[in-house]
């Protein structure tokens, strides 16, 4: 009897180290930590910000005085089966609750070479509105994507990818999304749907370089009001308006065979234009870019810098975001920019310690900013884009 007793001993005692030997073999085949199911992660941005402004001009477009929770997130990931894969983002700040970020699938194997994601997610224009708060390189989003989606572009919507028989790598998207930003759609009808087309480049010109181009294209229908808390109508003349966004992306990256871990070189850009055809009759554009670099000198360090620029018509000021405070007259054409310097520490995947210096420019007026960062990740998460 005592042997089957010392069999039953060693089976409860070994069990849990099989099961991790199991989680560990599924996770290389995957790219997907299964110790949870679905893997799970909880990120948490903290931050502390000085201004030389007692009324900071544009505090709805980046960072505030003080010390803030920014935002809080918990991530969730796991192949549903076969077919598909599942992701679930919830996310709060201090000033508003926790939402659903993301809340989408993703079709692993279909009949067609096409891949299909389908659910609430960020969408893809560009590059840079694909991150999350925490995966971006700096404390804020950039000017021109905040001056034209506002947070962000993040729709209940479905896309299609295709990757294009070509010597490269090309991938064609196309989407519908439900058309619910506030600045460029929220149309009056239920249908009121908006359309997307996306296409991405890769060309590995060596070794250690890698040049990524992309276009993209956003049109849908416009409510008839202003995007202001009263819902002021535009004008009872106006039967139509229609939002038309284009802009153009770069990511050019150096990594070299030999130290790669310890030394690489990231040059990322944008530009975006954003026009309104109100009955036929288009405005002037809202047009804006964003140049990045960011430089790894050692295997924890990096040093960053990124320049921001948007110019805004007149006719559009109460179309997209303005400054709360500073006085700015809708007779008036804006344009404002933003220089930032950052060094950060991240001495591994799930923290990242940043300090960064923002000169503000818009209209005439100048403001300067000194802001700390704290970026801690817990759990299973996987890896962040490209």
């Amino acid at each position: 009897m005592k042997r089957p007793c010392l069999y039953l001993l060693a089976l409860i005692v070994f069990l849990p180290f099989i099961k991790a030997s199991a989680q560990t073999a599924d996770a290389s085949a995957t790219g997907i930590s299964r110790s949870f199911n679905p893997a799970i992660s909880v990120n948490t941005l903290f931050y502390a910000m000085s201004s030389s402004e007692d009324t900071q001009m544009w505090p709805e477009m980046g960072l505030e005085s003080g010390m803030h929770l920014q935002e809080a997130s918990v991530e969730m990931t796991s192949n549903v089966d076969v077919y598909l894969t599942s992701k679930l983002v919830l996310a709060g700040t201090e000033e508003e609750g926790i939402e659903f970020e993301e809340a989408y699938v993703t079709t692993l194997r279909l009949p067609v070479p096409v891949s299909i994601r389908a659910g609430k997610m960020l969408n893809t224009f560009g590059r840079h509105n694909l991150y999350h708060l925490h995966h971006m390189a700096f404390a804020e989003p950039p000017m021109i994507l905040a001056q034209v989606f506002g947070p962000d572009l993040n729709e209940v919507s479905m896309e299609a990818s295709w990757l294009v028989p070509v010597p490269w790598y090309m991938d064609l998207t196309g989407g519908v999304l439900n058309g619910s930003n506030e600045y460029l759609f929220d149309g009056e009808e239920q249908d009121d749907y908006a359309y997307l087309v996306h296409l991405d480049n890769v060309w590995g010109l060596s070794d250690e370089w890698t040049l990524r181009l992309g276009g993209s294209f956003l049109t849908g229908e416009k409510g008839l009001y202003y995007p202001d808390e009263d819902r002021t109508p535009v004008s009872a003349e106006i039967d139509e308006i229609v939002s038309e966004v284009w802009g153009t992306d770069l990511h050019l990256k150096w990594r070299p065979l030999e130290g790669g871990k310890y030394r690489s070189f990231t040059l990322q850009g944008e530009y975006l234009e954003a026009r309104l055809n109100i009955d036929d009759d288009r405005t002037d554009p809202l047009r804006g870019y964003f140049v990045q670099a960011i430089a790894q000198f050692k295997q924890k360090y990096r040093l960053q810098a990124r320049y921001g620029f948007f110019n805004r018509p007149e006719d559009l000021h109460l179309y997209f975001p303005r400054p709360l405070e500073a006085e700015f007259g809708p007779s008036n054409d804006l344009d404002g920019e933003r220089y930032s310097f950052a060094a950060a520490y991240v001495p591994t995947e799930f923290s990242a310690y940043r300090i960064q210096y923002n000169i503000i420019r818009v209209g005439d007026d100048y403001e300067y900013q000194v802001a700390a960062q704290l970026n801690v990740t817990i759990g299973s998460h996987p890896a962040h884009k490209y």
